[in-house]
């Protein structure tokens, strides 16, 4: 039962969903609850009753150390105060770097159910009662990132559950216009964190100032979300993190920006569904609507990242760096969206797809905790070391071949030492040694990871086959160590 509620917790925290203790209580319940209707038989469920209790509560925080954790209403002066201390350290950062609007970057996740509609609808109302079809608890992770000035979005990122559903059999997943990426939670890790970094970020960003004609050197701003506390060196790129609790005062991403994506990607899954169903004269809409796929996810969160205009990626800026800020937030990025929906909504004068404004409001600006039966499929699901094997062997750069990698490094090596010998100015061959170094630092760390899938692979192949060992019960067990309200 407390690994259900751990991961429950995890989720609200990085959903940034106020948590109170009352509310883990609660929680607490309704899983035990849920456990003992499926005759979960673990601890004697059947036998004892839980009242999820003070004394309860106090030693599950010894026990996870949730004593670092915010709870709601705790500090929030102590927090718009970190907050209005961090916006003049990170303007002395921007100072004494030179850095552009044009160079400075901020990235955050936020999770996506890319099939849900208004629930009040007959078609989400039915669901509850359908059994085998949960298609509006199909839950993604989605990762954007953009700079300053609101002149360039990266790439968006999307984690999902299965690296290879059945739609995108035949795909090949670099041509995609998102970053993919999987693993058996969907959610943001330390691994795939930095996978986008350099492989993502970096090439993106690199072009970028090339185009721009400016030099390559970024700031990336953070939130201290435990996916992404990691080690990443690039000379190219300093990374620096807001104050814990403060994200949802100053996270630029936090202010609009995501909410804009979100109300742009609904109104487009209307249009999509109202428009095949046009097309399709003996389809229900219920029919239509089961048929949009995570291949239809994509690339409409593609088209909605592209919707999003310069002046609201920059407004968004403004809690952080009002100095910097030259656009004015625009209400109507929301409430134009939502009016929208709702006129496409009308028009397809079915029962099934009655909605109102406040039903768009709640589906796009509310944050859904899992419930019960996600967090039973969710208990087994492999962590740390299981989710960083898991990456390297289905995630990592499938163009790049180990030998390639190996053989282009090799080639440039010796470009350097070509021009060293011939050089007779020091400061000039130094200075191109360094750079190209500096260029060559992302395929250095791909041939790391190469190395790193090739070492698994070749201990997988050495390993005894089931047949040849006898089977063994295996006791997981997971801890959670949250630093902050914004851990992953």
């Amino acid at each position: 039962m407390e690994r259900a509620l751990m991961i429950w917790l995890e989720d609200c925290i990085t959903k940034k969903i106020p948590i109170s203790g009352n509310l883990i209580k609660q929680k607490a319940l309704k899983i035990y609850e849920h456990l003992r209707n499926i005759g979960h038989s673990y601890a004697g469920l059947q036998n004892h009753s839980f009242v999820a209790s003070k004394g309860w509560f106090e030693k599950l925080k010894k026990r996870y150390t949730l004593h670092n954790i915010k709870f709601q209403g705790e500090q929030a002066s102590a927090d718009a105060e970190a907050a209005e201390n961090y916006k003049l350290e990170l303007a002395r950062i921007i100072n004494e770097g030179g850095y552009s609007p044009d160079q400075i970057f901020n990235a955050d996740e936020t999770a996506l159910y890319w099939k849900k509609l208004p629930s009040r609808t007959f078609i989400s109302k039915n669901q509850r009662r359908a059994q085998g079809f949960k298609a509006s608890k199909e839950r993604i992770t989605l990762h954007v990132c953009s700079n300053l000035s609101g002149s360039l979005m990266i790439k968006p990122m999307i984690i999902n559950r299965s690296s290879t559903p059945r739609v995108m059999k035949n795909i090949n997943k670099t041509q995609l216009p998102v970053f993919w990426r999987s693993n058996k939670k969907a959610w943001m890790t330390q691994d795939l964190f930095k996978d986008w970094f350099y492989n993502c970020f970096i090439p993106a960003v690199e072009i970028y100032t090339m185009e721009k004609n400016l030099y390559f050197k970024v700031l990336l701003v953070l939130d201290n979300a435990g996916c992404h506390n990691i080690e990443l060196d690039h000379p190219n790129v300093k990374m620096v993190f807001l104050p814990p609790n403060c994200t949802s005062l100053i996270q630029p991403l936090d202010q609009g920006v995501i909410q804009t994506l979100k109300m742009y990607y609904t109104r487009q899954l209307f249009q999509t569904i109202f428009d095949r169903l046009e097309n399709s004269e003996n389809k229900t809409l219920t029919q239509v609507w089961k048929e949009f796929t995570i291949l239809d996810c994509i690339r409409t969160v593609s088209s909605a990242c592209a919707e999003i205009k310069p002046s609201t990626l920059n407004a968004c800026w403004k809690p952080l760096l009002p100095q910097m800020v030259q656009a004015i937030q625009d209400d109507s990025t929301i409430s134009l969206p939502v009016s929208e929906i709702v006129n496409i909504a009308s028009r397809l004068s079915d029962e099934e797809f009655v909605v109102s404004h406040q039903d768009v409001r709640e589906l796009v600006l509310g944050e859904e905790t899992l419930d019960e039966e996600e967090l039973m499929e969710l208990i087994d699901a492999p962590t740390s070391n299981a989710l960083l094997n898991e990456n390297m062997e289905n995630e990592w750069v499938p163009n790049l071949d180990l030998q390639d990698v190996k053989k282009g490094l090799n080639l440039a090596k010796e470009l350097e030492l070509h021009f060293i010998q011939i050089d007779h100015s020091t400061v000039r061959s130094a200075k191109f040694k360094r750079e190209l170094r500096n260029c060559l630092a992302p395929y250095r760390e791909v041939l790391v990871e190469l190395e790193k899938k090739a070492t698994i692979e070749n201990q997988c192949e050495d390993e005894p086959s089931e047949e040849d060992i006898l089977p063994i019960k295996r006791r997981r067990v997971r801890r959670l160590i949250f630093d902050s309200e914004d851990e992953c």
